[in-house]
């Protein structure tokens, strides 16, 4: 969203009022809509004007990208455009009461909220319908060019490593345990040499977002060890002959 002063057809919309309906209205709604959520806007790592590679980093990585295009500012647009080309998991809002948004964005759908308490309530709720949508089709295209990729197969630059990083694998599976205190509880058991196995299995099947990775990561690292019993190879006797299968 806009950070600065803004001046709309002759209207002054100044930063001060942008950052109230940002804590007041905005940020409020999401985390009412997903508590687990880590909420941050641009100018909180970066400075007006510029967009740093933090940002660019957030636009690329985030699960969520919220664009509020209430006022139309070439940095949200730009910025927008970018996280269009990376990957789904965009939402569009805008003030019922604002501008019409330029014709290119126009068709996208977009969630209208009105600044009001009862607007926070309905703005809350729709954000928790996106949140749920996304968290169930996590690759489903949400803009015409990821729809347009998709149908043509276009193939996108991969600058992806090829060999596993079990650093990086770490570092994220630590990252998602520590969003989740009975998973850390657990980590601190086993480290103190309680065989809690069973129970870090039936923790993680909790956060089906997370499994995958985590468990993976904590077997290869050993933190879990799983019972596999390898099949025995038998052998009967006929005619005096033993035979294997």
């Amino acid at each position: 969203m806009p950070i600065g002063d803004q001046n709309i057809n002759g209207e002054q919309i100044s930063a001060a009022d942008l950052k109230k309906r940002y804590d007041d209205l905005i940020k409020e709604a999401i985390i009412k809509a997903n508590p687990t959520l880590d909420v941050v806007r641009a100018d909180e790592v970066s400075l007006p004007g510029t967009i740093t590679s933090d940002i660019l980093t957030r636009i690329m990585h985030s699960d969520i990208v919220i664009a509020d295009c209430t006022y139309p500012n070439p940095n949200v647009f730009y910025e927008l455009g970018l996280r269009h080309a990376c990957r789904p998991g965009t939402i569009i809002i805008k003030d019922k009461n604002g501008p019409k948004v330029p014709f290119d964005i126009a068709h996208l759908r977009h969630i209208e909220y009105e600044n009001t308490p009862t607007g926070l309530k309905e703005l809350s709720e729709n954000l928790n319908r996106y949140f749920q949508h996304y968290s169930k089709n996590p690759d489903h295209p949400d803009n015409h060019l990821l729809e347009l990729a998709k149908l043509t197969e276009y193939k996108f630059p991969d600058y992806c490593k090829d060999e596993y990083d079990p650093e990086l694998e770490q570092i994220g599976a630590f990252m998602a345990i520590m969003q989740h205190p009975e998973l850390m509880e657990l980590i601190q058991r086993k480290n103190a040499g309680e065989n809690v196995d069973l129970e870090m299995v039936q923790a993680i099947m909790k956060y089906p977002d997370i499994a995958t990775t985590l468990f993976k990561t904590l077997v290869k690292s050993g933190e879990i060890s799983l019972p596999i019993q390898k099949q025995q190879k038998k052998t009967f006797s006929h005619g005096g002959k033993k035979k294997r299968r």
